[in-house]
């Protein structure tokens, strides 16, 4: 009714207010808050207040231009300062909100048009104080407003008609310039302190839709794949955005509420990594918000389109400098750990690829940063930590000394941003880009690489290399701290250092991966002097990772052990032991090769010796199988399955027949065992048989048409390899030239990664094409290539897209590095995936993979054939043993010593293949030094006398690598050997 009355005597009300200015400057505000009040608190939902009555009072006081009695513009001034101060005081914009929510309609879709009148005149209500305050620049309202604003109107978004109708009005009316910097600035520094009263998913919205219609983008289209250049983009930014501390405020604000966020996603957790979220995931008990969860999805969506991510690189580009740079990698960490978000679909990150200069600019911020100086982007009062101040934070992290807290929020997201920036480089780079072509010999014969390839030299990447495997090493110590250092473990932040070492880790295997095709970084550069293994008494079980105990979770507090797994996993690993175990599953290439393989050797050994105690009295389970040797693979595929022989780690005795089907004289001493395992494998792995081809390097990999050869196609392959892994448990070496991709897939780390090197030798053609693309001038679209690839398999051609809908998705010079990507990861992993599958299974079925992790694929290659290092025919003649009245100074041994030492190196090969069924020597020598059950284990020769006079000077026996010699009369017999 009070309201009605002024209304009605509205002249009367401006004659008083100019009369008595400072006493109605006291009455007027706060009549209007209580009518508002009035309005928004009413609880008789049938018949509401009215409330026309007081929205004519606002639009009545708040427009004195329009007064009869005109008051002067100093005091109109003043007025209407103190009339807007109290009413956001008041809970203006909370009491709009309100009013918008309960007296407008749902509005399904945005739009700019007002639903209703009503609408119309809630929106000019809104806007008035925000409008007089920046006509008047009153920074001290200025800043209440945007506070207010953000607060209660766009952190509102989730509601329909601030979503769908407020926030369009206000991103594309020209009628209300809303002032960005001051809204960025303001949510830079207070978006944390929003985050206690409203949605994080809301004011990110909020903030993208303003900023995109500010910079220009917000009629460019939606598609993510627009062809639209990136410069363009960055040209049509407004000038709000033009100071560098403006584009820091957005990028902060930003990233503070994007990490918010993301806790409304629906993470797709792959079977690999549930044991690792098990403490991440949101609590099932606490109601989501489907809108708000859907307005998340599109944040994250809008941040990583096409264009908001061209339109800020170009801005950090321009404007770069170590803050700059410390907030986009923020943001870019936000959207590296979203759990809704693979890397490579970080399309923020892809286009830093693209600007591979920024890559350089992080490096040089990254090694600039000291513990204890000022860090860029932190304006608190900073302290000295842990150590020596002026140390660099690498070295510190390095060292595995804990960081202090604004140390670790600065170092670690631009650590994180550089290690997965830095592999999705490397990994669109053929070697010959990174380290120039490769002559005969296997030097570098263009050492110059092509410019903006990378932006770091060899050298460079070396180095860097170095640093970076100190800090993953560092960082190992952090994730398992001693009893000192326990108390002051940063498990609050282990989602943060979890990721951190993860990409670390992916980086530095990186380089190591490309060094062991190249060879380009000095000889011991990756053994780290802080990582040692007590080898003395081979007690290494202890801290190798086991199949059956569920690993320590990194950078979390150690948990008490059940009766039940103390009693089956025995106790718990040490801090030490810890540390090793991960370091042997993450960073093996750190410790010398022969320590791993004598590791390995030594569990193997431990564990046959277990498997098959009480074989040598011809008691115990054993295999006994009887093997046509015109039918090896058919027989063996039958015999040995998993149905009849589910555990291959028994001993094995084969009895072989003949073509006629009778049993071949012998008794399987063990060599038999290895002729047949050896021979099985030859066949299983011959090209002509089907389910291997070969590279253009004549490496074997799976057939990806497998299928069209067997419809079990994948019980063939875990047959084979059962039959691999049954070679390395016996310690059988077997020349099968795996290719390197396909071995690495075996260590069960890069089965989804992507080596575009190894296309080379697959696919010279679509390698060469690949490349061409890369570097084409011109527009990538007029090509005519789009996200598909054409199969053809026995005649008949397929299609198959590369992503969904690819085939209505044109390759641009925006996507081309992902199109590379994505046709890389099908032919070397997508075609072959259940081939490579199946042959891991059937790998891991006798070996546990967590031992063959401890290996490079190049070192894994050596396990399995041996190494190609000449024969030392000294080592061998010292791990030669003899039989019967045979020994080292006997006529016969000198003699036959002496013509061996005239043999060339394909003649000794010849003589070990003969006896070993391999012609490669074995990687720790002719002697394994591993005492297991108090037996040594020997790999040389062992020579026995000849019992029946024979044509032959020399026969082999059916044992463990033996060779049958018989006396001798005269020299020339033994030189008839040559």
């Amino acid at each position: 009714m009070t309201c009605q009355l002024v209304v009605r005597e509205q002249r009367q009300l401006a004659e008083w207010i100019c009369g008595s200015l400072q006493r109605w400057m006291y009455l007027v505000p706060r009549l209007s808050n209580m009518a508002l009040k009035v309005v928004t608190h009413s609880t008789d939902e049938e018949s509401p207040v009215p409330h026309a009555p007081p929205l004519r009072l606002l639009e009545i006081i708040m427009a004195p231009d329009n007064w009869s009695t005109k008051l002067s513009d100093a005091n109109q001034q003043l007025f209407l300062s103190t009339l807007y101060l109290h009413l956001i005081n008041g809970g203006y914009y909370q009491q709009m909100v309100h009013l918008l929510v309960t007296r407008i309609p749902e509005v399904y879709e945005s739009t700019e048009a007002p639903p209703t009148p009503l609408a119309e005149s809630l929106l000019n209500l809104l806007m008035k104080p925000l409008t007089f305050a920046c006509a008047v620049n009153d920074s001290t309202l200025l800043s209440c407003v945007i506070e207010e604003l953000c607060q209660d109107v766009f952190g509102g978004a989730a509601h329909s008609q601030i979503c769908n109708f407020v926030i369009p009005c206000l991103a594309s009316s020209s009628k209300y310039k809303l002032p960005m910097d001051r809204i960025v600035a303001v949510l830079g520094c207070r978006s944390l302190k929003f985050l206690d009263s409203c949605p994080a998913p809301s004011l990110l919205y909020s903030l993208l839709m303003l900023v995109h219609s500010s910079a220009g983008l917000m009629h460019q289209g939606s598609n993510t794949d627009s062809t639209s250049d990136d410069s363009d983009i960055g040209n049509t930014s407004s000038d709000e955005f033009n100071d560098a501390n403006t584009l820091c405020n957005y990028l902060q604000a930003i990233s503070d509420l994007l990490g918010g966020t993301t806790s409304y996603l629906i993470s797709d957790v792959t079977e690999g990594d549930s044991e690792d979220e098990d403490d991440d995931s949101m609590d099932s008990s606490k109601p989501v918000d489907p809108v708000l969860c859907k307005l998340a999805e599109e944040c994250v969506s809008v941040v990583n389109s096409t264009e908001h991510v061209g339109w800020l690189l170009s801005q950090v580009e321009r404007q770069v400098s170590p803050e700059v740079l410390l907030h986009f990698s923020r943001l870019t960490h936000h959207l590296l750990t979203a759990p809704s978000l693979q890397l490579h679909q970080c399309r923020l990150l892809y286009s830093v690829v693209a600007r591979r200069q920024l890559l350089r600019s992080m490096w040089m911020v990254l090694s600039s940063l000291q513990q204890g100086a000022p860090l860029p982007g932190n304006i608190s009062t900073m302290t000295s930590s842990f150590g020596v101040r002026g140390a660099p934070l690498l070295q510190v992290l390095a060292r595995g000394s804990p960081l202090a807290p604004y140390e670790r929020d600065t170092l670690v997201p631009l650590l994180a941003t550089f290690c997965a920036t830095l592999t999705a480089v490397l990994s669109t780079l053929h070697d010959s880009e990174l380290l120039g072509d490769q002559d005969e010999t296997g030097g570098r014969r263009n050492s110059k690489v092509s410019q903006n390839q990378l932006p770091f030299t060899v050298e460079e990447l070396v180095k860097m290399s170095a640093s970076l495997r100190d800090v993953c090493v560092g960082l190992v110590e952090l994730a398992h701290p001693d009893m000192r250092m326990s108390a002051i473990t940063d498990t609050s932040y282990k989602t943060m250092w979890a990721h951190c070492f993860k990409v670390c880790v992916g980086v530095v295997r990186q380089i190591h991966l490309r060094d062991t095709r190249r060879m380009f970084c000095p000889e011991g550069h990756w053994l780290s002097s802080r990582v040692s293994l007590p080898l003395g008494n081979c007690q290494t079980a202890p801290f190798v990772p086991r199949t059956s105990r569920r690993q320590r979770r990194l950078f979390m507090p150690q948990r008490w052990l059940t009766r039940d797994e103390l009693e089956t996993e025995g106790p718990p690993l040490s801090i030490t032991e810890q540390r090793r175990a991960t370091i042997l599953q993450e960073l093996p290439f750190v410790i010398p090769f022969e320590s791993r393989t004598q590791v390995f050797s030594t569990l193997v050994a431990s564990n046959r010796s277990m498997s098959q105690m009480r074989a040598d009295f011809n008691e115990g389970p054993m295999i006994s199988v009887s093997i046509r040797r015109t039918h090896i693979y058919e027989d063996a595929f039958e015999k040995l399955s998993p149905s009849n022989e589910p555990n291959l780690r028994l001993r094995m005795r084969v009895r072989l027949m003949n073509a006629v089907g009778l049993d071949e004289v012998g008794i399987d001493g063990g060599g038999i065992f290895r002729e047949f395992l050896s021979e099985l494998l030859k066949t299983a792995f011959d090209p002509t048989r089907g389910f291997f081809l070969l590279t253009r390097e004549n490496t074997l990999y799976p057939n990806p048409g497998a299928h069209h050869i067997a419809e079990d196609y994948q019980t063939h392959y875990y047959f084979i390899g059962r039959m691999l892994g049954k070679a390395l448990y016996e310690n059988l070496l077997v020349e099968v030239p795996l290719a390197g991709y396909f071995v690495s897939k075996l260590l069960g780390r890069s089965s989804s990664s992507v080596e575009f090197h190894h296309l080379d030798s697959l696919d010279p053609e679509l390698c060469r094409n690949l490349l061409y693309l890369k570097t084409y001038q011109g527009d990538v679209q007029d090509l005519g290539l789009d996200f598909t690839v054409l199969n053809s398999d026995l005649g008949q051609n397929t299609i198959e897209e590369l992503i969904p809908n690819g085939s209505n998705i044109a390759v641009t010079n925006e996507n081309r590095i992902e199109y590379i990507y994505r046709m890389a990861d099908y032919k070397l992993n997508k075609q072959i995936a259940k081939q490579s599958q199946a042959f891991k299974k059937g790998v891991a079925d006798v070996v546990p993979l967590e031992w063959l992790q401890m290996f490079d694929w190049r070192e894994l290659q050596m396990l399995i054939s041996g190494a190609s290092v000449p024969i030392d025919l000294e080592d061998l003649m010292d791990n030669t043993r003899y039989g019967g009245t045979y020994n080292a100074e006997h006529p016969t041994i000198q003699a036959f010593w002496q013509v061996l030492r005239g043999f060339d190196e394909t003649q000794k090969r010849q003589l070990l293949k003969f006896v070993t069924s391999c012609s490669h020597p074995p990687l720790l020598g002719f002697k394994v030094r591993c005492n297991i059950n108090d037996n040594f284990f020997y790999q040389g020769f062992t020579i026995f006398l000849s019992s029946k006079i024979s044509k032959y000077f020399m026969t082999n026996f059916l044992t463990l690598n033996p060779l049958r010699v018989r006396p001798i009369v005269l020299r020339h017999e033994l030189s008839s050997l040559r």
